[in-house]
Order: structure tokens, then C-alpha cells, then sequence
């Protein structure tokens, strides 16, 4: 038997013995990966970066806003004392401090 012989053996029980249907499910399963489970991952993944850029937006528009009115409550805090009216209560305590 010459090497040629052995490559036309081989090649002939893989295809007759079910070669050719492994070929054509591993293409198969290659073609599904690239469409199917993995596109919709990366798509899921997308929109999860798209919600938490969103979040961040919202948790820095929220921040500023905090803020800002801290500023203003000092501003008015400053404009009470300097007029001689104590603010009630006089020295407030956050309520992290109360426990």
C-alpha cells in the first residue's frame, strides 16, 4: 500500500463514516456563533454601557445640583448670621451623625 492509497482510505472512511456531517456541523456551528448567541451578547453588552453612561449622567447632573444648593443654603446661612438672626436650628446635625 502506497502513501497515496492510505490518504484515499483515510479521506473515504471520514466522509462515509460521518466525516462530512462533522464538517458541516462545525460550519454550521461557526456561522451561529457569529449571528446568533454571540451577536446578542455584544448587543446586551451595548446596551448596558449605554444604561450605565446614562446613570452616570444622571448621578452628575444630580451631584451638581446637590451642589449647587449647598452653596446657596450656605449663602443664605452667611446672610442670616451677618444680619444678626441666628438660623433654627443654629448648628444643625446631618443625620449620619444621629446614630
Amino acid at each position: 500500500m502506497t502513501n497515496a492509497d492510505v490518504v484515499t482510505a483515510v479521506v473515504g472512511a471520514l466522509l462515509g463514516g460521518g466525516g462530512l456531517a462533522f464538517l458541516q456541523a462545525l460550519f454550521s456551528g461557526i456561522g451561529s456563533l457569529r449571528t446568533g448567541a454571540r451577536a446578542r451578547e455584544r448587543e446586551s453588552v451595548a446596551d448596558l454601557a449605554r444604561a450605565r453612561d446614562k446613570a452616570d449622567a444622571r448621578a452628575e447632573r444630580a451631584e451638581l445640583d446637590r451642589d449647587y444648593w449647598r452653596d446657596v443654603s450656605g449663602g443664605y446661612r452667611y446672610q442670616l448670621r451677618e444680619s444678626g438672626i441666628d438660623p433654627v436650628p443654629a448648628d444643625p446635625v446631618p443625620p449620619s451623625a444621629r446614630v
